[in-house]
């Protein structure tokens, strides 16, 4: 995993893979309905609307707290599922509490049957972090939160693809 800050602006990127076929996976993480079934700090998910070329409209909402900060972050983005399926979303400005940002991930089916997640993402929070400190705790929090997300995307999606 890479994580960058410059100028209040969060980068970062990391690699999974998942035991789990590519459409199963697939499934779990555009189950916006259902996303607090893969991660505990996700509170709610919802789509808000689709725009008519098929894309989007999400709000997905977090706690996160490290040592004796919690922040309580708030994504509306468009969430556009590319042809090739990976998705990508960008932060719609002034609708949650980030200036602005965009995600991509990278979902790939791998030759053994397993599958590739890459996620990369630009950020800007719209809220206060501790400034030197807050950084640290917030990459630290971020590698624990990718681990039980990829641990949970992958049981579920290894599960559904027993049945």
């Amino acid at each position: 995993m890479t994580f960058e800050v410059h100028d209040n602006q969060y980068q970062y990127r990391f690699s999974a893979r998942l035991e789990a076929p590519v459409d199963a996976v697939r499934a779990v993480v555009t189950d916006i309905e259902r996303l607090t079934r893969i991660n505990d700090h996700i509170t709610s998910s919802r789509v808000l609307f689709y725009y008519q070329d098929g894309s989007y409209r999400r709000q997905l909402r977090l706690i996160e707290c490290v040592l004796v900060f919690c922040f309580k972050i708030d994504f509306v983005e468009r969430v556009v599922l590319q042809t090739n399926g990976d998705i990508h979303t960008t932060i719609i400005p002034g609708a949650g509490n980030f200036r602005d940002g965009e995600t991509l991930w990278e979902i790939v089916a791998l030759p053994d049957g397993a599958t590739r997640i890459v996620m990369s993402a630009t950020q800007r929070p719209d809220f206060w972090i501790p400034p030197v400190l807050g950084p640290l705790l917030l990459k630290r929090a971020l590698v624990s939160e990718v681990v039980e997300t990829m641990t949970k995307i992958e049981q579920i999606a290894h599960a559904a693809s027993l049945l």
